[in-house]
């Protein structure tokens, strides 16, 4: 085993009688330190439990680090921002479904005009075709007689 990972063989129970989250801190000055704390936070009624897993960060590893959340290599700020980058981009394609879902209206309604008219165009061509057959049946009859 690394010296930098630890061995978590048992779990904390907080005053509260609830078992301890393992925890992941998040500020300056003790980034990706871990801990297990409280399920609620003092200010929501909770007991404020509080232990570290983690040892302490030597002044080095503690510059380092800082630099690097500093620098943006903060894996939450990376999230965040892919968060965000995502959510434009879903927001942008909604957008352009609607613009989408417009035209499509616009060009079924054309198409339904475009049908209209063709069935239109096809009575009317159906009655020449009628009155051309009755006027030949009228013209061979009277030319039998």
């Amino acid at each position: 085993m690394s010296q930098s990972s630890v061995n978590i063989e048992e779990v904390d129970v907080c005053k509260c009688g609830y078992y301890c989250r393992l925890k992941t801190s998040r500020t300056p000055l003790n980034p990706g330190r871990r801990f297990f704390g409280c399920k609620a936070s003092k200010e929501n009624g909770g007991c404020g439990y509080f232990r570290w897993i983690d040892p302490s960060l030597e002044k080095a590893d503690e510059s380092s680090l800082m630099n690097r959340f500093i620098d943006g290599h903060n894996p939450i700020d990376r999230l965040k921002r892919k968060v965000k980058e995502l959510e434009e981009e879903r927001d942008s394609l909604k957008f352009q479904l609607n613009e989408n879902e417009e035209k499509m209206m616009v060009l079924n309604k054309k198409l339904k005009e475009v049908k209209l008219q063709r069935d239109w165009e096809n009575v009317k061509f159906n009655r020449v075709v009628i009155v051309f057959l009755c006027l030949l049946t009228i013209k061979w009859l009277f030319n039998i007689v």
